[in-house]
């Protein structure tokens, strides 16, 4: 096969001629009085709260009652107010899966033997594993993998200790959740 070059196409708006004129500067203005009475707002970026969390994107947990969010302190999860990386969760996707590693540690939430949240593992497993079902109130609430069933993470009582974890009682309060993009 052989390519046969096409001749150029002529303009025919074309005379190959140039034209320069030169446009003249406006003289320097002054707008004064319009910003005097100017009181600068601080703009604060308003944080953005979802029915459910979009993987890529960090997170914070919020319990709707009491306002508080998931926290990773003293290698233990606690509810607590948002305060630094420690409430930041990254939510990640893993064969259809949610998950969240904190943004301090680096490790995923999670549960223990105990069915106890933790957050210990450098991967996003089994224990690790969540699904957001959206509430009819239209809030989100957090659920695990449990022995291939669901269950929901809530307040459970453990030696008159209150303590987060999966709660295996349907019938108990529902716990409900918001995320909160950060």
């Amino acid at each position: 096969m052989t390519l046969v070059p096409a001749p150029p196409i002529a303009d025919p708006d074309d005379d190959n001629s140039t034209t320069y004129t030169a446009a003249a500067t406006p003289p320097e203005s002054d707008a004064t009085g319009l910003h005097d009475d100017y009181d600068p707002i601080p703009i604060t970026a308003q944080p953005t709260s979802s029915l459910t969390p979009q993987p890529g994107r960090t997170w914070l947990i919020r319990a709707v009652s009491s306002g508080e969010v998931l926290t990773l302190h003293g290698g233990r999860i606690i509810l607590s107010q948002p305060a630094d990386r420690a409430s930041h969760w990254d939510c990640v996707e893993t064969n259809g899966w949610l998950g969240f590693r904190n943004g301090v540690s680096g490790a995923y939430l999670g549960r223990d033997w105990w069915l106890q949240l933790r957050c210990s593992t450098g991967w996003h497993q089994l224990w690790e594993r969540f699904h957001v079902r959206v509430r009819p109130e239209g809030v989100g609430s957090v659920l695990l993998m449990e022995h291939w069933g669901l269950k929901r993470v809530g307040w459970k009582v453990d030696g008159g200790v209150r303590i987060l974890a999966v709660i295996e009682n349907w019938e108990a309060d529902e716990m409900v959740w918001e995320f909160v993009e950060v």
